[in-house]
C-alpha cells in the first residue's frame, strides 16, 4: 500500500475498538481493486464522539464505520440519515459526501443475509433477542421485515428494550432477568451484547439448552463465545457474527465507493484475520 497526497481515509470509530477485523477486509479489497486508500480504526471515547465525528468534514476522511458504544449517539451529529437507518435508530456507516455527512445502517441487512445463508428462514419463526443497542436494534427491524412472528426484546438497561418493542413491529418486551425462560418457545436466539467479546467473558445463558432445534447467532465475531461453543456441544446449529460482519462490510463498501465489493477477496482477508486473532488468544 503506497500512501501519497491523494489516498483516501476511511475507518472505523468505537470504543474499544482494538478488536475489529474491519481494517483487514476493506484494505485487501482495496488493494485488490487497485483504489488508493486506506481504512484504519480510530478509538473513540463516548464523550469525544462529537469531536471525531466533526473531524470527519475537517479531515476530509471519506468515510467510516460505527461500532459499539456509538451506533445510536452519533445520529446526532450527522447532516443526513438514510430512511433504513431513521427507522432502525442506528447508524453503522457514514458517507462524507462533499462535507456532508450522510448515515446509513446496513447491520440489519447483513444479519438476514447471514442467517438465511446459514439455512435459517425467519419468517413465521419466534425470535428471541438480547441487546437493544445499535446492533440489536437493526436486528430486531430486520427480523420484523423478514417476517418473524413474534420477536422477544431485552436488555439489561429495560428502558431500551422497551422503546424497541413499542417500536417495531411483532415485537415484544421481556423484563432481563427473566427472558431465558423464552428460550423455550424460540425458534432463534441472537445475542446482540458485547458479552463474549472478551476471553473469560461467561456465557448469557447456561449450559442447559431446553429447546432442541433452537438456532443460536452470536454478533460476536472476534471469538466462538462460549454461547456458541455450549450450543454446539448441546447439537444446536450455533454461529458467530463473521458473515454478517462480512455482508455489513461489503455493503458499506459499495455506499462508499459506488464499486461493487469484492466478496471472496473480503470474505478470505477476515477469516486470515479470525484465524490470527484466536492463535494469538
Amino acid at each position: 500500500m503506497k500512501i501519497n497526497g491523494k489516498t483516501k481515509l476511511y475507518g472505523i470509530i468505537g470504543w474499544p475498538v482494538e478488536h475489529t477485523f474491519s481494517p483487514s477486509m476493506h484494505n485487501a479489497a482495496f488493494a485488490a481493486l487497485r483504489i488508493n486508500a486506506a481504512y484504519v480504526p480510530f478509538a473513540v471515547k463516548p464523550a469525544r464522539l462529537k469531536d471525531a465525528v466533526l473531524s470527519l468534514k475537517a479531515l476530509n476522511i471519506s468515510g467510516a464505520n460505527v461500532t459499539v458504544p456509538h451506533k445510536q449517539e452519533v445520529i446526532k451529529f450527522l447532516d443526513k440519515i438514510d430512511p433504513l437507518a431513521k427507522s432502525v435508530g442506528s447508524v453503522n456507516t457514514i458517507k462524507n459526501q462533499n462535507g456532508i455527512l450522510a448515515g446509513y445502517n446496513t447491520d440489519g441487512i447483513g444479519f438476514i443475509k447471514d442467517i438465511r445463508r446459514l439455512g435459517f428462514n425467519p419468517r413465521g419463526k419466534t425470535a428471541l433477542v438480547v441487546g437493544s443497542g445499535g446492533a440489536g436494534r437493526a436486528v430486531v427491524e430486520a427480523l420484523s421485515w423478514a417476517g418473524a412472528k413474534k420477536i422477544f426484546v431485552t436488555d439489561k438497561f429495560e428502558p431500551l428494550s422497551k422503546a424497541l418493542a413499542a417500536k417495531a413491529k411483532n415485537a415484544v418486551f421481556v423484563p432481563f432477568k427473566t427472558w431465558a425462560d423464552k428460550v423455550e418457545i424460540s425458534d432463534i436466539l441472537v445475542n446482540a451484547t458485547p458479552v463474549g467479546m472478551r476471553k473469560n467473558d461467561p456465557p448469557i445463558l447456561g449450559t442447559t439448552f431446553p429447546k432442541k432445534g433452537l438456532f443460536v447467532y452470536d454478533l460476536v465475531y472476534n471469538r466462538k463465545t462460549k454461547l456458541v461453543r455450549d450450543a454446539k456441544k448441546a447439537g444446536l446449529k450455533a454461529y458467530s457474527g463473521i458473515g454478517m460482519l462480512l455482508n455489513q462490510g461489503t455493503a458499506a463498501f459499495e455506499i462508499w465507493t459506488s464499486i461493487k465489493a469484492p466478496v471472496k477477496i473480503m470474505e478470505r482477508a477476515l477469516k486470515n484475520s479470525v484465524k490470527k486473532s484466536l492463535k494469538r488468544s
